[in-house]
């Protein structure tokens, strides 16, 4: 039988469809309140309160006159009774798709609030008599449906406007205070052509808000107004991360931590950030609970929720640096990356700018000690963190931190977590197995789901408990969690098909901290659609973790007993294993690579291994989407690669990092992997990579501004390709050294460096090299007020890359057709100057290079205004706005083009 329970509306409950009676009174007011808390022990005093509205019996006959409640309440609901009692008061224990509040603040968390809104049905517990319920409960209820309904509409907003109008026009009539509403109004009717109108409308709110609150209109309505004055589309829709993992589906035996989490929320309401540090040992459960309370609060957090694992304590890889998890951070809340700023202590203060406007929640996963959160702390009332560590981090309760040790569970929560998943009858018919089940795993969830999985396909617990009874079960060590739950995870193994052994034990030797389908394949030299269904079947017996993205996660527990196992493999067996691997990433990351460098000349890279799964990247958005997920997989397998001394191959894969760490702002990631590189070519004396590692590095510091180090590498970059006697990286470097002088200033030296090769780089062979070496020269010339001879030279590129057939997101040929439009504005040809500024945009889209995009349009908008064409001024001024805006681009860029908006009239 299936039980429902719903609150957005009358308050009902349902069995198998069917409506179960709910006795009114006192009754019905104790079921909303417990349901209202769903899963938390909800003390007998706060009980009492509610249920007599604040007017109790005498004292000594509150408790006993509410178990009568409960009872009636029980007969009543019969078999759908979800009401349980514990020593510290009652619960509602109920499963997430059994409550629809629980639905619909997961449906909000997710995006899809169109659905969420189809589950109210009226006014929340419109049939329960409370004053106290409605003063204090319904009410926020009501606001999280009214953000739900902002966020829908503003969905809707970017698709269609008109058939918005009535209903927008219904709901300021129905909350005539509620300024987004009125916003979107405005909004609506500008989209659908009636300007005028949208207009009309703000005049009447400001009029009514005036003579109501005595108030002006807000940011939101300002925004609102000022759009319809310039006459662009809505503005650009803020970006809402959903980073959390998905929950675990089988949670139970914690209702007393989530209830003091949320005990942390209610008692401290003031504090700037409230942080719940879940410590204990591995695999006793700390993150599955921190992410539970977050997918049940998920809807307080409007604004999005970021998760990260900080990776503390990981045998094989270094902690998680924290100002990296901030730039990816800023990058999840929709910063572009060209917009992150460079150094460790400006990306921390763009982090904390950004969350200071926003409602965010933050969990910040495995973290190993507090100097590793610390710089993640938030400004902002509106934000919570949850640290979990299997450390106490007593090093942050200056920053309110309130620290919740998590234990093993209890026999009692553990045969609850049994149950759940098993069964009841089954867990009736055999209790002695049960028992030593139970006491095997020593109250570790890790392991308690583990055995569960395995009883849920069909062997009997008496079996099971046999089975596990011979495994050497070593005292739970909080200094070695290993001891404890070694002896499951080899009998587990024993449960699994021979090829899901394999690939698990083989997993062993992956870095983590995910991977994908190819890379298990990979390694265990299967094909992919085997390894699939193997994985598919290890997910099923808890041993592996599915995430929605399609990758898959290991315990790092499990992750380090597989370490141990696949170190009793024979060496030539693990080797084979290592090397597909590797040459899976090595390989498919050197294809994305060509693509985001727009072609490439490289030696020959080993051929792949037999079986190694080498990805196919068809053009540059399909290299983003290598990269995006794989990046730290990335960096590990770059470690990887030192430990093996495959030094041949590091520095490859070093410079194929390089264009995706740049252009992603990981500047000091970057920096850190072009100097292992650079070291991995001088220890195999190849003076090749030593000259293109050189080159990276510089730029490198020229992205940080660090003009001494960059001429530097330059400069060694310079000795290389001449002792190569390679006159196509002569000319690349004297570019870079042309660049660097232009970015100081120095016109006159940039143009001598480029003029000193001139004899040698018109005559190159290389086709390529020859156009962008004829794009800088006019460069150069420009820049020193020679336009003429820039003209002809920048022509002249421009043909050679037409025949090149230069793929669309080449920066070269970007900064050529910026250049001729620059040339043209100087010499007042202004149609030809708007013709090179709209090609510079169309590749900047492709690059994704918003802040730069912003700038062109602002020069495009410029010369379109000097060619007479005012319309399309405006637009381009519009997207600029709308660009720098979406930056924050502290204010200055922003005025200045309201002040061009406002010239064109």
């Amino acid at each position: 039988m299936s039980a429902e329970y719903r609150v957005l509306g009358p308050l009902e409950v349902l069995l198998d469809g069917r409506p179960v009676p709910v006795p009114a009174g006192r009754g019905r007011v104790l079921l909303a309140v417990l349901l209202l808390r769903a899963n938390e022990i909800v003390p007998v005093s706060d009980l009492v309160d509610r249920v007599w509205d604040g007017a109790p019996p005498a004292a000594d006959r509150a408790h006993k006159t509410l178990q009568t409640v409960v009872l009636r309440l029980r007969q009543a609901l019969g078999a759908a009774n979800c009401v349980r009692t514990s020593s510290r008061g009652y619960s509602a224990v109920v499963e997430p798709g059994q409550l629809d509040l629980t639905r619909f603040r997961a449906l909000t968390a997710q995006g899809d609030h169109h659905a969420a809104l189809e589950l109210w049905r009226g006014p929340a517990l419109g049939n329960v008599t409370s004053e106290s319920l409605h003063r204090e409960d319904v009410p926020r209820l009501a606001g999280e449906r009214l953000a739900a309904l902002e966020e829908r509409i503003d969905a809707d907003l970017s698709r269609s406007t008109d058939v918005l109008v009535p209903e927008l026009r219904s709901l300021v009539a129905t909350h005539p205070l509620h300024e987004t509403f009125w916003a979107q109004l405005m909004l609506a009717l500008h989209g659908s052509g009636q300007r005028a109108e949208a207009l009309s409308v703000y005049q009447d709110v400001r009029r009514h808000l005036r003579n109501q609150l005595g108030s002006a209109p807000g940011r939101r309505l300002r925004d609102a107004h000022e759009q319809v004055l310039r006459g662009g589309e809505p503005p650009v829709t803020r970006v809402v991360p959903r980073q959390l993992p998905p929950a675990h589906p089988h949670f139970v035996g914690r209702e007393e931590e989530l209830g003091r989490i949320g005990e942390t929320l209610r008692t401290r309401p003031g504090a700037p950030v409230l942080i719940s540090a879940i410590n204990g040992i591995g695999g006793v459960g700390k993150t599955v609970l921190a992410l539970q309370w977050a997918h049940q609060e998920a809807a307080r957090f409007p604004d999005g929720q970021l998760y990260v694992d900080l990776r503390g304590f990981d045998r094989r890889a270094e902690p998680l640096d924290p100002f990296v998890a901030a730039r990816e951070f800023l990058l999840a809340l929709g910063v572009p990356a060209t917009g992150v700023p460079r150094s460790d202590d400006e990306v921390v203060a763009a982090y904390r700018l950004e969350l200071a406007r926003r409602r965010v929640l933050l969990v910040l996963d495995n973290a190993r000690d507090a100097d590793q959160v610390r710089p993640l702390l938030p400004d902002g009332a509106g934000n919570q963190v949850l640290v979990t560590s299997r450390h106490r981090l007593d090093g942050l309760v200056r920053e309110g931190a309130r620290p919740l040790a998590l234990d093993v569970l209890d026999d009692e929560a553990a045969v609850v977590l049994l149950t759940e998943r098993i069964g009841r009858a089954r867990m009736d018919a055999e209790p002695d197995a049960v028992s030593r089940l139970v006491e095997r795993c020593a109250g570790l969830p890790l392991a308690l789901g583990i055995v569960a999985a395995r009883a849920a396909c069909g062997d009997s617990l008496g079996t099971l408990a046999d089975e596990l009874g011979r495994e050497r079960l070593d005292a739970l060590d909080i200094d070695d969690p290993m001891t404890g739950i070694r002896g499951v995870f080899s009998w587990s193994l024993r449960s699994v098909s021979e090829t899901a052994v394999r690939v698990l034990v083989l997993l062993g030797l992956h870095p983590g901290p995910d991977f994908s389908v190819a890379a298990a394949a990979s390694l265990a030299g299967l094909p992919a659609d085997e390894v699939a269904l193997v994985l598919d079947e290890l997910v099923g017996c808890s041993l592996v973790g599915a995430a929605a993205t399609g990758r898959f996660v290991l315990h790092d527990l499990l992750r380090d007993y597989l370490r141990e196992c696949v170190a009793e493999l024979p060496e030539q067996q693990r080797s084979a294993a290592r090397k597909r691997m590797l040459d899976h990433y090595v390989h498919t990351t050197w294809a994305a690579c060509v693509h985001q460098e727009g072609g490439v000349r490289w030696p020959d890279l080993p051929p792949p291994a037999t079986s190694a799964v080498v990805q196919a990247i068809a053009d540059i958005e399909a290299s983003h989407g290598w990269y995006e997920p794989e990046h730290r997989v990335l960096l590990a397998v770059l470690t990887e690669l030192e430990d093996a001394g495959a030094d041949d191959v590091l520095w490859t894969f070093s410079y194929s990092l390089h264009h995706y760490l740049v252009r992603s702002a990981q500047l000091a990631e970057d920096e850190r992997v072009q100097l292992r590189g650079l070291a991995a070519a001088r220890r195999q004396g190849s003076v090749f990579g030593q000259s293109r590692l050189n080159r990276t590095l510089a730029g490198v510091y020229i992205g940080k501004q660090d003009f001494v180090k960059a001429k530097f590498h330059l400069g060694e970059g310079l000795r290389c390709d001449e002792e190569l006697g390679d006159e196509n990286g002569v000319s690349n470097v004297s570019r870079g050294l042309a660049y660097l002088y232009e970015l100081q200033g120095k016109y006159e030296d940039g143009l001598a460096v480029l003029h000193r090769i001139h004899p040698t780089a018109v005559n190159l062979e290389t086709k390529s090299e020859k156009a962008y070496y004829l794009a800088a020269y006019g460069r150069a010339h420009h820049l020193v007020g020679e336009n003429d001879r820039a003209l002809e030279l920048c022509l002249e590129a421009r043909s050679r890359f037409v025949e090149l057939n230069r793929p669309a997101g080449d920066a070269n040929t970007c900064m050529n057709h910026e250049t001729l439009a620059d040339i043209y504005t100087a010499l007042g040809r202004y149609d030809e100057a708007v013709e090179s500024y709209q090609a510079s945009v169309s590749v900047l889209r492709v690059l994704r290079d918003v802040p730069t995009l912003a700038d062109i349009l602002v020069q495009l908008s410029k010369a379109q205004l000097a060619a007479g064409d005012r319309a399309s001024a405006r637009e381009a001024l519009d997207e600029a706005l709308a660009l720098y805006e979406h930056l924050d681009a502290g204010g200055s860029k922003s005025e200045q083009v309201r002040e061009l908006l406002a010239s064109t009239g």
